[in-house]
């Protein structure tokens, strides 16, 4: 079985619940096994077109699955849509937002999809979270997930206390 850390966010309607949803439906399809989700961590928005939006929710989850990366991305649009996920605005807003970070130390680039996800080293509210699951975790770059996340800090970003993962 593969390793892949899989991404989750949202920040409109009851988050917490279509997140939660979203890795019970995961850790239910027969060639997946869900192994641990971090703790949650809140992180601002970007601005878009001068309209504020709320704060997300994110976590980072790890499964291993018998699923190539193409059709574990299926998988995961397939999720986001039976959670009400509508693609309006890049960066916008949205009830869930399911990402394929890493796939074992796979590197790919296709039309469909990007692996590592491609940012993945810019984004502390992926990288904290996935150095709380896996600190000896290196990206396939060879870059320390630790080093990769002390770079990146953590601005707008909150570890959300008395969470257990």
């Amino acid at each position: 079985m593969n390793r892949a850390f899989i991404g989750l966010g949202g920040n409109l309607g009851p988050v917490r619940d279509n997140l939660e949803r979203a890795l019970e439906l995961l850790g239910q399809h027969p060639e997946c096994r869900l192994i641990a989700r971090s703790s949650w961590y809140q992180s601002r928005a970007l601005v878009l077109d001068d309209e504020p939006q709320d704060d997300y929710l994110n976590a980072v989850c790890e499964l291993r699955t018998e699923l190539e990366p193409l059709p574990l991305l299926d998988l995961l649009q397939s999720i986001e849509t039976q959670l009400g996920r509508q693609r309006h605005k890049r960066w916008g807003a949205r009830t869930v937002d399911l990402d394929l970070l890493l796939y074992g130390q796979l590197e790919l680039q296709t039309e469909r999809l990007q692996l590592p996800h491609p940012g993945l080293g810019q984004r502390n509210f992926v990288l904290q979270p996935l150095l709380q699951l896996a600190p000896e975790l290196r990206l396939p770059n060879g870059q320390s997930i630790a080093q990769a996340a002390a770079t990146q800090g953590w601005e707008g970003l909150q570890k959300l206390e008395g969470d257990r993962p």
